[in-house]
């Protein structure tokens, strides 16, 4: 393997990578394996039986043999070369296993994202890596395995019927044998000079295909774009820009065509002048009595297929390079280091709930120590059952405070004590199990009911509708005839549930109530919801995070009147801190927040609560 700077790259060469699609096959589908040999042995027998055919009918027919002795030789030979053809057909078969194994690559970058450290869920390099890497498996038979597996079968196997070819021609004579391979090997040149000059367009391409991708999937394929596109009337300027994008579509294909036809055309010039060459010289051989009629067909059969398999390796190899390129990405991907979930000399059975919280001089940036601080030794003390309010504007460093907290993120200094414990002593698949999280972007799959709730398979009914009855949705849901095994959305049932936003937030609220973790934490949860009914939704957290440790964030001052305590962030660290009053009292930062925000709203009797 090429040694590269970043984790991102991966450059193995074209062996190492057939060699790794060997040591899958044979661990997951060794059967495969056998079918590919199969393939490429009786594939590679099989056009020379296609020449010696024409070579023995003639022989046997100059020679006068009998009707009877010709049409039984044929049907013995007939009988060989059908043989060799089912034999090579029925490894065909292996398509099908093969194709059964996509879905489980498929899986494994998957269950890969669930395993890698979180950060690399969000940093851009990795998620563009993440969708290179599905390119093993994406696009059919134009996928990178379908590529690998099959080009190298088919170069092994046009290697062999080459080398077969050669030994009849040598037969001929040894010095045309050479000279076709000096003519061979002149196409092999050309055709890889144009492999590495056609490389030239293919960033150029990709990035003009990522472009219409978007473009025509996302801002004119989108139900979700099509109210902005007539609203502010980018019907115009879409269809320029698809013009334009169109245009140099066009443009490059015409570039590539002109390069495609020069290296045709000098290919064209090199197969007519092997083939006059060839009939010159076998008439030759036959008018000098040195050449048989039954060894003109063989050989010229011989010569023509000779460079047909060169031109076969070449496609093949060319190929075989593009697979090799998409592999490099789904092994740099899957060699992303892991996360440790179950490493730690503690456990959470120790602690004693409620527990505590503590960041104790925390700083950490998103860029490593270098660049700006989010948190610059932050330190914070959340009493075990207190419920906290963490406010501030956007970009304060509330959501990083979760992640921190959740242990999805590491700080670049500093400690964070859950009850009295640093954290990192206990194993990962320990510590998510302290949080009922809710976050601002709702996590609804197209499953059931009760797999969205629970996310079990062997599931409590009775507390499930508990939590759903706590959260307000019991009497919704009887409503609709709604049942744990009503699926949510229509994608994968015409029937079935649609939410409202509200309506959302009471479920994730159902499901945070269902895993009744020690630890509440709800980062923004309802910022797409109106004021009023933010603040319904904050009166049943609040409600049911009796006996435990709360934190409500929010840049919203909704959640504040719930809490115990109030942390407004700013600059990398606590600007204020105190109960709704106190701070208001300070008239400081808080308080000039609040002002702002209820000036927005009328004051009608239920948004004076609320403000």
């Amino acid at each position: 393997m090429k040694q590269t700077k970043s984790q991102y790259e991966k450059q193995y060469n074209l062996l190492q990578n057939i060699g790794y699609y060997f040591k899958y096959y044979r661990q997951s589908i060794p059967v495969f394996l056998w079918m590919c040999f199969a393939e490429v042995l009786f594939g590679a027998v099989q056009p020379l039986f296609g020449i010696y055919l024409p070579k023995l009918t003639l022989d046997l027919v100059t020679r006068g043999v009998t009707l009877k002795r010709l049409w039984l030789t044929l049907a013995v030979f007939g009988f060989l070369c059908m043989s060799v053809h089912v034999a090579s057909a029925a490894s065909q078969g292996k398509y099908f296993l093969y194709n059964t194994r996509r879905n489980e690559l498929l899986a494994n970058i998957f269950l890969k994202t669930l395993r890698v450290p979180y950060r690399y869920v969000e940093e851009g390099r990795a998620k563009e890596l993440y969708w290179k890497a599905m390119g093993i498996v994406n696009n059919g038979d134009w996928c990178a395995l379908h590529k690998v597996t099959y080009a190298a079968i088919d170069i092994v196997k046009n290697v062999i019927s080459f080398v077969l070819y050669s030994t009849v021609l040598s037969f001929l004579s040894p010095w045309i044998a050479g000279l076709l391979l000096v003519i061979a090997l002149i196409q092999y040149a050309i055709s890889l000079s144009k492999i590495k000059y056609m490389e030239k367009f293919r960033g150029e391409e990709a990035d003009l295909n990522k472009k219409k991708s978007y473009l025509f999937y996302n801002a004119m394929g989108s139900p979700a774009a099509a109210k902005d596109v007539r609203i502010f009337g980018m019907t115009g300027w879409l269809n320029k820009e698809k013009e334009l994008l169109l245009g140099k579509s066009r443009n490059l294909a015409k570039r590539k065509g002109r390069v495609d036809y020069i290296y045709w055309q000098i290919d064209n010039l090199l197969f007519v002048g092997r083939d006059i060459f060839a009939y010159g010289y076998l008439l030759k051989k036959v008018f000098d009595g040195a050449v048989s009629a039954g060894d003109f067909v063989l050989y010229f059969g011989a010569i023509t297929g000779f460079s047909g398999f060169v031109g076969s390796i070449m496609n093949s190899l060319a190929e075989l390079r593009s697979g090799s390129k998409d592999t490099n990405f789904y092994r740099a991907y899957m060699e992303l280091p892991e996360e440790d979930l179950r490493t730690g000399k503690r456990h959470i059975s120790e602690l004693k709930q409620p527990v505590s919280i503590e960041f104790r001089d925390v700083s950490f940036s998103y860029g490593g120590k270098a660049e700006k601080k989010i948190l610059d030794h932050f330190n914070l003390k959340i009493s075990a059952g207190e419920k906290l309010a963490l406010v501030g504007v956007n970009g304060a460093g509330k959501t990083t405070f979760v992640k921190l907290l959740c242990g999805m993120y590491e700080p670049d200094e500093g400690r964070i004590l859950i009850g009295g414990i640093d954290r990192t002593e206990f194993p990962k698949e320990e510590l998510y199990e302290l949080f009922s999280a809710v976050f601002q972007e709702p996590f609804i799959l197209p499953v059931t009911v009760a797999e969205n709730l629970t996310f079990e398979s062997d599931y409590d009914s009775e507390r499930a509708w508990k939590a759903l009855e706590r959260a307000g949705l019991y009497e919704k849901f009887h409503e609709k005839g709604v049942t744990m095994d009503t699926f949510f959305d229509k994608d994968l049932d015409e029937d079935g549930l649609e939410l409202s936003g509200g309506e959302e937030q009471r479920f994730l609220l159902a499901r945070a109530l269902y895993k009744d973790a020690p630890i509440l934490v709800l980062d923004e949860p309802t910022a797409a919801l109106d004021p009023i009914a933010e603040s319904e939704i904050y009166d049943h957290y609040s409600r049911y995070s009796e006996g435990k440790t709360a934190i409500f964030i929010s840049h919203r001052l909704a959640s504040t009147r719930f809490s115990d305590r109030i942390i407004l962030l700013g600059e990398g660290g606590i600007l204020e801190e105190g109960s709704h009053q106190e701070l208001m009292d300070l008239k400081g930062a808080y308080a000039n927040m609040f002002e702002v925000q209820s000036r927005y709203y009328a004051k009608t009797k239920l948004e004076k609560e609320v403000f």
